[in-house]
């Protein structure tokens, strides 16, 4: 497993203790790789669609227990070459769904229907929640170099609202996040070792920090 896969799975068997950290990691996954969908039917589902099985479950579990919501989670193969398995957790009731959207604060994009932000100040106001935000957004779509051969810690967006919202988040713990357009991307990173030491003790991955900070010395 790379060093990047070992901390995302790290950090979905962190699971907050408070409803609020619960909260604000799952309106992170939900922005950066959830989706509002409309059915045939014209019924509206939220979905959350990865590649990592640790963040299924994870979503799975918070729903579970910040909600009550039971869900499912279907598993499809990816359509690209060489790639594994999808991973869906879809809410279909359209009670819960309202539900999960008031709770978590988010908004839909009104040009396409599908898009979901949060930028709800009152979502991320305490640090614990920061933290909790900056770990669902790295646990969906980020990754971290082998430090053995460079540090690079990055988070992938196609929106450059959701990467500027995220780079406040992370600055606001004195890190020196930048935001780069790579092809139809914005990533926001972080290059220096040290600062990537921080980012993982923000994020609570405990275990992955000393194994860095060992290859440092």
């Amino acid at each position: 497993m790379s060093f990047s896969g070992m901390v995302k799975e790290e950090l979905s068997r962190h699971i907050g203790s408070g409803r609020h950290c619960r909260i604000a990691e799952l309106a992170a996954i939900f922005t950066f790789c959830g989706s509002l969908e409309a059915g045939t039917d014209g019924r509206k589902s939220l979905r959350i669609q990865t590649e990592n099985e640790a963040l299924a479950r994870k979503s799975f579990t918070i729903l579970q227990k910040t909600f009550n919501i039971e869900t499912e989670i279907a598993i499809r193969e990816s359509r690209q070459m060489k790639k594994g398995n999808v991973y869906y957790v879809e809410i279909t009731d359209p009670g819960q769904v309202e539900t999960v959207l008031q709770g978590t604060k988010l908004s839909v994009n009104e040009g396409d229907g599908e898009t979901l932000y949060t930028e709800n100040a009152l979502l991320t106001q305490q640090s614990c929640c920061k933290r909790a935000f900056i770990r669902g957004a790295f646990l969906a779509s980020g990754s971290i170099s082998d430090p053995e051969k460079g540090y690079h810690f990055e988070i992938v967006t196609q929106d450059e609202r959701k990467a500027t919202h995220l780079q406040e988040i992370i600055c606001s713990f004195q890190i020196d996040a930048k935001i780069v357009l790579r092809k139809k991307s914005y990533v926001v990173y972080v290059k220096e070792g040290a600062q990537i030491v921080d980012m993982l003790a923000i994020m609570e991955a405990n275990v992955a920090l000393m194994n860095l900070e060992n290859i440092r010395i």
